[in-house]
């Protein structure tokens, strides 16, 4: 089940910083119960702050979803990695731009080190989903591979519900990931090429790891 705020349908430049759309989020989703929230970084985390202090879920953390990136640039990906190792690929874009073996492998490897930094430097603890309501969170989504490949481990994990909140999606992708999630809330759809979530917003940079390490401080600190 997909919600949006049909009349942000195919507008831009709609939210004016990461905070304020996960405050938009707040006001737009219903009460939950939220056993544990998890917020892909880094652009998911100031996003999560303002849920987390709405929903005060039982437990917190950080959905370390890395993407493959194609050899020649930062800005696209081919595919992306989960936590324990699962690599979901988009061969089709593989197959177009004929990217050999050795690069996909290279690739792979380079994000699965990527996990393991993030985990030591976030100070990370494994954390348990079986039988467990799961609220995702980011900053938007745009191919879907990294949400796939999160809310696809998350299952394989046991939760025993799904729940997606992003600002902004292209509809292509949000069909592709539909069948993975109980349900997706998603403020901005949009239905026209080319997609980029930074479209979503006045303000965009992107996250430091500092300021995710400041955020998770301030969560974990907030007794």
């Amino acid at each position: 089940m997909i919600i949006e705020n049909e009349a942000y349908r195919n507008k831009y430049h709609l939210f004016e910083s990461r905070e304020e759309a996960g405050n938009q989020l707040v006001c737009f989703l219903e009460k939950e119960i939220i056993d544990i929230m998890l917020a892909i970084p880094n652009g998911g985390i100031p996003i999560s702050e303002p849920l987390y202090y709405h929903y005060q879920p039982k437990e917190f953390n950080l959905l370390l979803i890395r993407k493959v990136h194609v050899p020649w640039t930062q800005e696209a990906g081919m595919g992306a990695v989960t936590p324990d190792g699962n690599v979901f690929f988009n061969q089709e874009l593989i197959n177009s731009y004929s990217i050999g073996e050795k690069n996909v492998e290279r690739k792979v490897s380079d994000a699965m080190i990527a996990i393991e930094e993030r985990k030591h430097y976030y100070e990370l603890s494994d954390y348990n989903v079986s039988d467990k309501i799961a609220l995702i969170i980011d900053d938007g989504i745009a191919s879907g591979f990294s949400m796939i490949a999160g809310a696809t481990w998350l299952k394989e994990m046991g939760a025993e519900k799904i729940i997606i909140a992003v600002p902004t999606a292209p509809l292509d992708s949000l069909k592709r990931i539909e069948s993975l999630a109980d349900k997706i809330i998603c403020l901005n759809v949009r239905t026209k090429y080319p997609f980029a979530v930074a479209d979503a917003y006045k303000d965009w940079y992107d996250v430091s790891s500092n300021e995710v390490k400041k955020i998770l401080d301030k969560i974990r600190n907030k007794d």
